[in-house]
């Protein structure tokens, strides 16, 4: 886009703080936010920067960041496994329609399943957010550049995944273009 899509206005707020913003009110113990090494942070919200939202978060600038969207999740991932993590919710900053409801039903699938990896999933295709339990973490840190984990996802057996069908087209929305934030525009003056 040729400049930074997560400073990128949506109403009040930039475009990236709303996924971390929904991601903090969830359920999850904790989030790790993968950016380049030089990202400056500004699109975070100062109130997220006190506490108590702070203890929710950790900042895992990434220096490999530019190699790959493999690296980004290689980095968080390491940084997790540390803090051993028993799985990890895969969830795009630029993905402004996924919510803590979202997000909650996902862990709770989690909590009371025994999965390795569970997937929203829209006219069936898997899409972020993916949640991994940690035997999957092996198989991640193996991915490359910009490969993302569908091929691995569509590999694992029935029996070790779940698919959780969301019917509202808007929740897989990312911003990658100029056209997707116009349309982003667009369809938040609907709302």
């Amino acid at each position: 886009m040729g400049r930074s899509k997560l400073c990128l206005p949506v109403g009040a707020r930039p475009l990236g703080s709303i996924a971390l913003e929904a991601a903090a009110a969830s359920l999850l113990n904790g989030v790790a936010v993968v950016t380049q090494a030089e990202d400056s942070l500004d699109w975070i919200p100062s109130f997220m920067f006190e506490n108590p939202h702070r203890r929710k978060w950790i900042h895992v600038p990434c220096e490999t960041a530019r190699l790959g969207m493999a690296e980004s999740l290689k980095c968080g991932l390491m940084r997790v496994q540390g803090l051993q993590a028993h799985a990890v919710l895969v969830i795009l900053a630029d993905q402004p329609f996924v919510n803590a409801v979202m997000i909650d039903h996902m862990v709770s699938q989690y909590n009371n399943e025994n999965k390795a990896f569970i997937a929203a999933r829209y006219e069936g295709i898997p899409r972020p957010p993916v949640l991994f339990d940690s035997c999957m973490f092996p198989d991640l840190l193996q991915l490359q550049g910009d490969e993302g984990a569908r091929r691995m996802i569509q590999n694992v057996g029935k029996e070790k995944s779940m698919m959780i069908d969301w019917h509202d087209a808007k929740c897989f929305i990312d911003i990658d273009t100029q056209n997707d934030y116009e349309s982003l525009l667009y369809e938040k003056e609907t709302d």
